[in-house]
């Protein structure tokens, strides 16, 4: 065999070969509108979780804000009661230091009461 007789048989080879890789199987076409179809319905779910997951970040946003909105409410509140916690115990102290006055005062003995007589001028 010769140098050309070799040549031809490896382009012979690989034209067939190209040719038959070509062809695909029977089924080829089939598949790939099954697959076709797979890849639209991916999309289609990945757009839905897509617009869930977008959804869920906005009503999560809106949570913390509010979870942040409450806690500035407790500290406002918090601070209220420990005011007039504060107040009502300055309250209580003053009342019964005004208690004590009270019982103090009943239970000192009354001074007599000092009365004073004056006689009359005479008239002349």
């Amino acid at each position: 065999m010769t140098n050309a007789q070799k040549a031809l048989a490896v382009a012979l080879i690989a034209t067939i070969g190209i040719w038959g890789c070509a062809q695909g199987s029977p089924g080829s076409a089939e598949r790939i509108k099954t697959l076709e179809n797979k890849v639209s319905r991916l999309e289609e779910d990945f757009k839905a979780a897509s617009a869930a997951r977008d959804q869920y970040k906005k009503k999560l946003t809106a949570a913390e804000e509010e979870r942040d909105d409450l806690r500035e409410q407790l500290k406002t509140r918090t601070a209220e009661r420990d005011h007039l916690a504060g107040q009502f115990d300055g309250f209580r102290k003053n009342l019964r230091d005004l208690l004590g006055q009270m019982d103090a005062a009943l239970t000192k003995p009354a001074k007599p009461p000092v009365t004073t007589v004056s006689q009359p001028k005479p008239n002349l």
